[in-house]
């Protein structure tokens, strides 16, 4: 394995992670509603399409990142549409208080979810459209493999520190104000979807 790639790699999954985004507010959204675990899932999701773009720039399939920045406009419209409906659920969500049913409530559902919507997110499209001239000429395929891992690894590595954060917190939180919190979050969800929204109007 080439180190070197794989801690390039690994600094451009947390850089792909770390900003403030709906990604991030559904993540610590979840974690709070659902613990630590499926804060976790959720986490996994997001840097699993991270991973799977990074695979797409490592393996030099430019058509397909072409194609992307070609249909953005569709893909931003239906990642806006599904954000709404999301930040009109989380909105309108009941905080969880049994401990067993946060562990343990839909993780395929959380992992799908935060799957699709990644791919969806147009941030993420432009970012790895952006590094796939940088990364397309890597010679050998075990390059391209030790890029997508370090990608994952990364962005893995945030989700992970944020949950852990998140949680820890969580318990300070009684019902009343993790209702508020749920509101919030679900109003600043849908003004990130109006946003995107209007991006594309």
């Amino acid at each position: 394995m080439d180190a070197w790639l794989f801690w390039k790699a690994l600094s451009t999954g947390l850089a792909v992670a770390a900003p403030v985004g709906p990604m991030s507010l559904l993540c610590i959204q979840r974690t709070l509603n659902h613990g630590r675990a499926g804060g976790l899932v959720f986490g996994a999701g997001i840097a699993a399409a991270d991973m799977t773009y990074a695979a797409l720039a490592g393996f030099g399939i430019t058509a397909i990142s072409s194609l992307l920045l070609a249909g953005s406009f569709w893909i931003r419209l239906a990642g806006s549409s599904v954000l709404i409906a999301l930040g009109v659920r989380v909105a309108l969500s009941v905080p969880a208080t049994d401990h067993h049913a946060k562990v343990t409530q839909s993780p395929g559902r959380s992992f799908v979810t935060a799957y699709g919507l990644t791919l969806a997110n147009p941030p993420t499209i432009i970012f790895f459209a952006g590094i796939f001239a940088a990364v397309a000429s890597v010679a050998l395929v075990s390059q391209a493999v030790t890029f997508a891992a370090g990608v994952f690894a990364g962005s893995m590595l945030w989700w992970a520190l944020l949950t852990v954060v998140v949680s820890r917190s969580a318990a300070m939180f009684r019902p009343p104000v993790m209702v508020w919190i749920n509101r919030v979050s679900g109003a600043i969800l849908v003004s990130f979807a109006l946003y995107g929204i209007m991006q594309v109007l």
